[in-house]
């Protein structure tokens, strides 16, 4: 995985092939974000459904809220 962090403070995470192989087979990735000037952790996940990714984090991490939209993701 590629952590950067630009000049705007933007953060990006770049994940390779061997992540992705590692995401199917049900490894959630969990990185740290604070060495990279970040203020939280991160959690990546994968499903071959949103309710698939949903039982992934919820058998790790307990119920979640209920889920809303993203105001600016329909823009």
């Amino acid at each position: 995985m590629l952590v950067a962090r630009t000049s705007t403070g933007l953060m990006i995470l770049g994940i390779d092939a061997e992540n992705v192989k590692r995401l199917k087979q049900g490894k959630p990735i969990l990185k740290a974000l604070a060495q990279f000037g970040g203020k939280d952790d991160i959690v990546i996940v994968y499903g071959e459904t949103l309710d698939d990714v949903q039982k992934q984090i919820e058998c790790a991490f307990g119920p979640l809220p209920e889920a809303r939209p993203h105001p600016h993701l329909d823009d």
